[in-house]
């Protein structure tokens, strides 16, 4: 595992203002063996995928136009002896639950997949709350283990988080969920100084 004791909020390698859980999803990453991260394009999420630009290039990352695709490349990666990582958005799982259901989980295909939340605490946008209220019923009637990261901060929960999510998928031939809920990637004083 990385030593994420000297990765810093203002770590000049991911930006200046990089928080401590994008850091920590990174190392994460990085200690599972995934090489591969595809991804629909998500705010929260920039901060991984920055940090992983700086501090990762052996990480080749593919963007995917909706997230059905991203989890049909991902299959073809690992097919090809391939660690792959999905980055999306929560609303995006509906879109994805059909190649969830009859691809990955049918033929025991392994995908480390990290899910920015909406929906939940501080969700501004109500058209974002029933999706999000679903996540974790959808992904446990898939039988698609799932963690939620807990603190803003916290590096080292993070990574740890990650490869945990990760050695399931990978060591059990399984798809497996790290959930990013909102009071982690938009805090709500941070949200309140937003609007401002």
């Amino acid at each position: 595992m990385t030593d994420t004791r000297t990765l810093q909020r203002h770590d000049p390698a991911a930006g200046a203002a990089t928080p401590g859980w994008a850091l920590g999803v990174s190392a994460g990453i990085q200690a599972t063996g995934s090489r591969h991260v595809v991804y629909v394009p998500d705010n929260p999420l920039s901060h991984v995928l920055r940090t992983i630009a700086a501090r990762y290039p052996d990480i080749a990352t593919i963007l995917a136009t909706r997230e059905e695709e991203a989890f049909g490349i991902a299959a073809g990666l690992y097919l090809g002896g391939g660690r792959p990582t999905v980055l999306l958005q929560s609303s995006g799982l509906g879109n994805s639950l059909n190649a969830l259901s009859t691809l990955l989980v049918a033929y025991q295909i392994p995908v480390l997949a990290i899910i920015s939340m909406r929906g939940d605490a501080a969700e501004w946008n109500w058209a974002q709350v029933p999706m999000g209220r679903l996540v974790r019923p959808a992904l446990d009637a898939l039988g698609i283990q799932h963690v939620a990261i807990e603190h803003h901060d916290h590096a080292e929960e993070a990574e740890a988080a990650v490869v945990a999510v990760g050695t399931l998928a990978f060591g059990a031939r399984v798809p497996a969920a790290c959930l990013l809920p909102r009071r982690v990637t938009m805090p709500v004083a941070a949200t309140r100084e937003a609007r401002g």
